[in-house]
């Protein structure tokens, strides 16, 4: 297995090499959604070198097909290789992929064995050259794995995306690592278009993105539309949830105090 994991990481080293990406050493520590609303409750964006996690729901739960969507769109800002690991097999829609604007020709895609797969991505974080790693993990990790995971990013300021194909966030604790947690899925509103052929409406389905954890406190929820996204300014959901001040003051305590653990 040690082998093996070498050998990956050989092969990795002479395509990032090969493609001369550089993930630079700009003056800002955030990566933008695309979404202004979403950029401002963030203080400006995702915070770079660290990890942020998300899961479908609905239909999407096991695909993850809109996680994806939208982890790409925000890596499509960015330089750098995207390395893409998948635990076991990946399935991953390249069309899909440069349809959110991400150039299939920084992405490289890779697989690892479930016993391999978290020592391969915290390695991977620490490649110099890889602007981003995408993990798209069938179970989630544990509170250890996930630390491991934001040290790795910490110490060359690589930014780590987990996607998982299950539905254990939706119940699980509200303590983790990450930096983020989200929960992307389709909305029950629908966006109506002119039929420029036949002059009638389409209704057009739109996404549910829920804030379900920030390590600097609250959360929050969008509805946005896909086929606007570049563009539009998308509305904040009613009703969307907000923890108390006292209960993320000491969520963020906790948050502070186990990474450093």
């Amino acid at each position: 297995m040690a082998s093996s994991h070498s050998d990956t990481l050989g092969l990795l080293r002479e395509r990032i090499a090969r493609m001369n990406t550089d993930p630079g050493h700009s003056m800002t520590q955030r990566l933008s959604t695309g979404v202004a609303e979403i950029d401002a409750r963030l203080g400006g964006g995702l915070e770079k070198g660290t990890v942020h996690e998300f899961f479908g729901a609905g239909s999407d739960r096991q695909l993850s097909a809109k996680p994806a969507r939208f982890v790409a769109a925000i890596l499509a800002r960015t330089t750098g290789a995207v390395i893409w690991i998948g635990e076991e097999h990946l399935d991953l829609c390249v069309a899909g992929v440069e349809q959110a604007g991400l150039n299939p020709g920084r992405l490289i895609c890779v697989t690892a064995t479930q016993a391999s797969f978290i020592e391969l991505c915290e390695a991977v974080l620490r490649e110099p050259g890889v602007g981003a790693v995408v993990a798209d993990i069938r179970m989630a990790p544990d509170l250890v794995t996930t630390r491991r995971l934001q040290r790795a990013a910490h110490e060359r300021g690589a930014t780590g995306f987990l996607l998982y194909r299950s539905v254990f966030l939706a119940d699980g604790p509200s303590q983790c690592l990450s930096a983020t947690r989200w929960k992307i899925g389709p909305s029950t509103t629908f966006s109506l278009r002119d039929n420029p052929v036949g002059g009638a409406y389409a209704a057009e389905e739109r996404w549910s993105i829920e804030l379900l954890s920030h390590h600097h406190g609250g959360s929050a929820g969008w509805v946005i539309d896909p086929a606007r996204y570049e563009t539009h300014p998308f509305s904040v959901l009613p009703g969307a949830g907000m923890h108390n001040a006292r209960q993320e003051a000491s969520r963020r305590s906790w948050w502070r105090s186990a990474l450093r653990a």
